[in-house]
């Protein structure tokens, strides 16, 4: 019998479950972004089968919001709408709302950014997609006001609850059609010799859309592009009599990324893009993956065109991770926040004349205004930036460098770091350190790569107890905190070789063979690589070759590992040796996306022309 008394306790604790659900799905989560949604009131769920069942059951729309922690407009959608009571009981009483960090299901991210960009025209974060509970999305944006995202929510649920058949079936046909058209995708043979005039394409693709008056791709925002870049940067390493504008463009661009503000001209490390094309306006998070790259493409930038400054921004990037980024066990986190810890976009990188002149001395602040912009009024805030240009200014004096030294005691809001480590990024790092201890003296640099290498096998990398078998974390210590992905499997197979090829380690060079035959296994699937094999959303069919992202393609850099490693098994050696001279129609037609298969597809043909002239007797 139910006592008045245990009636209120069930219904007490009836009313209490669904708090304490949410509590239990981002509370204390070891991924920041999730952590700092456990408070909305929003009952946010993490994206898996758990989250599908419920919306199957309840019949519902799957809310699915994709961010990252240093992301400054998730920042600004969480405050206005998240955090609004009134917008979390609709979204919990009609959806059912899941939040997702992009940095660990990059996959799930590239294919939602794919169907907004073809439904919308642009994408971006936050990214918001309306997804049936059978996984196919329906709609989606990037950041609304308050307002303008109530509005989409209640229609979109009287539309749903009018014809929820009609919707799901719409959903699915649409997704099928974009998702598994292989028009593009379409496997076409070439002669070896005809992959020369393929790279020439490239490289005219590259220079359509290059800014020749002011460095970078694209006529508005510009982001570092580094597979593009890095992609141009062996082309005139291989061909030094290339068309002039070619270099120039190269050039004009490390510079211009130098010395404007996309670089932090005080504490240094890039920031992740520009709002405008001219370099100026950063949007201000400090990615490991970003800062990573574009010390390699410096220091490989040193060996084509020597003291031009650009081993020292290399090697300034390379100390920005350490100093910003580095844990004390040897591992690095992902990012540093775009709005400091008072909510202000990039607090802690503006100045006022009136603080440099509190700061320095009068004749400090005199020399300093003849090397940097200090020209707003008193109380105006502005970044720091060189009055010359890399190009013009190679390298710092010692009196500018002490000024620089003596800024950076001045206590300024701190911006908030993302500490979960990326296996595919701390890879990236691995690669950094390496060429660091090849542009310097200083022995640190080789200390810290042993100490790094030792923390990606600890943190990352598991054997079977029988040690037969190796498996990858992609979030450090987080097995089931993120996806599978080819990307963390390629890009530690490479690392680890080359750390193995720098040091003489015969583990490192085992291992490196270990990753590249369990990531065949894991992910080429029936001729095709599949990115993440236990993907919920249906219709991934898996690509003939992989474009290039903010990283290179994992395909493209899981066969440069392969490359390198002719001890491997004869029966893998020939399937990666057909793979690497694979080639679609996309990537005739677009070879601009696809830089890093083309020039390791050169590389191979060189590599066997190479072995052809040793072998002549």
């Amino acid at each position: 019998m139910i006592t008045p008394v245990l009636y209120r306790v069930i219904l007490f604790f009836s009313l209490l479950l669904p708090l304490l659900v949410n509590a239990s799905a981002l509370k204390d989560h070891p991924s920041p972004y999730l952590n700092m949604h456990a408070n909305d009131p929003v009952q946010w769920q993490v994206w898996g089968k758990e989250a599908l069942d419920k919306a199957r059951r309840e019949n519902k729309l799957v809310f699915l919001s994709i961010g990252y922690f240093s992301c400054h407009w998730c920042h600004v959608m969480q405050r206005e709408s998240y955090q609004d009571e009134a917008i979390g009981a609709y979204l919990n009483e009609n959806y059912v709302p899941v939040k997702v960090d992009r940095e660990l299901r990059p996959v799930l991210d590239r294919r939602m950014i794919r169907f907004v960009e073809t439904v919308r025209g642009q994408a971006g974060w936050p990214l918001n997609v309306f997804v049936t509970p059978d996984g196919y999305p329906v709609t989606g944006f990037t950041y609304l006001p308050r307002d303008n995202f109530n509005s989409v929510l209640q229609q979109l649920n009287t539309k749903w609850s009018a014809d929820h058949s009609e919707i799901k079936q719409a959903a699915r046909q649409y997704f099928e059609q974009t998702e598994l058209d292989e028009s593009k995708s379409q496997q076409v043979s070439i002669e070896p010799k005809l992959y020369a005039k393929l790279l020439d394409g490239f490289v005219s693709q590259a220079m359509l859309l290059a800014d020749e008056f002011q460095g970078g791709f694209g006529e508005t925002t510009k982001f570092p592009s580094y597979p593009q870049l890095n992609a141009l940067i062996r082309v005139i390493q291989h061909q030094p009599n290339i068309d002039p504008d070619v270099i120039n463009f190269v050039r004009l661009t490390l510079d211009e990324m130098a010395s404007r503000h996309l670089l932090d001209h005080l504490n240094d490390g890039f920031f992740r893009y520009t709002t405008d094309p001219d370099w100026q306006t950063p949007h201000f998070e400090k990615m490991l993956y970003d800062n990573a790259q574009l010390a390699m493409l410096y220091l490989d930038a040193e060996k084509l065109w020597p003291g031009q400054g650009y081993r020292e921004v290399g090697l300034k990037t390379v100390d920005f991770i350490i100093g910003f980024l580095g844990d004390d066990l040897g591992g690095f986190n992902s990012s540093l926040s775009a709005v400091d810890i008072n909510n202000v976009e990039g607090g802690a990188y503006f100045w006022t004349k009136l603080e440099l002149e509190q700061v320095l001395a009068k004749d400090d602040f005199i020399y300093m205004s003849k090397h940097y912009d200090v020209s707003p009024t008193q109380d105006e805030a502005f970044l720091l930036k060189p009055v010359l240009p890399l190009k013009n200014k190679k390298t710092q004096d010692q009196k500018v460098k002490a000024i620089l030294k003596k800024l950076r005691t001045v206590e300024k809001p701190l911006m908030p770091v993302d500490d979960k480590k990326i296996a595919s990024w701390n890879a990236l790092v691995l690669r950094a350190l390496l060429k660091a201890q090849d542009h310097s003296k200083d022995k640190r640099y080789g200390l810290l790569a042993n100490r790094h290498y030792q923390y990606i096998t600890q943190h990352f990398i598991h054997r079977s107890k029988e040690g037969k078998s190796i498996s990858v974390n992609r979030f450090a210590t987080q097995a089931q905190g993120a996806e599978i992905t080819l990307e963390d499997y390629a890009h530690l197979a490479l690392a680890l070789k080359r750390y193995a090829m720098k040091t003489g380690s015969v583990a490192a060079g085992r291992q490196a063979e270990k990753l590249v035959e369990a990531a065949f296994a894991k992910f080429f699937v029936k001729g095709r690589w599949i990115q993440n094999p236990e993907s919920l959303v249906p219709g991934d069919k898996g690509d003939l070759v992989i474009q290039d992202n903010v990283l290179e393609s994992p395909s493209s850099i899981l066969l440069q590992a392969v490359l390198l490693m002719p001890e491997l098994d004869e029966e893998l050696q020939q399937i990666a040796r057909e793979l690497v001279m694979r080639l679609t129609q996309d990537v005739l037609q677009l070879p601009y996306h696809y830089g890093s298969s083309i020039l390791t597809a050169m590389g191979y043909i060189k590599q066997n022309k190479d072995s052809a002239k040793l072998s002549k007797p």
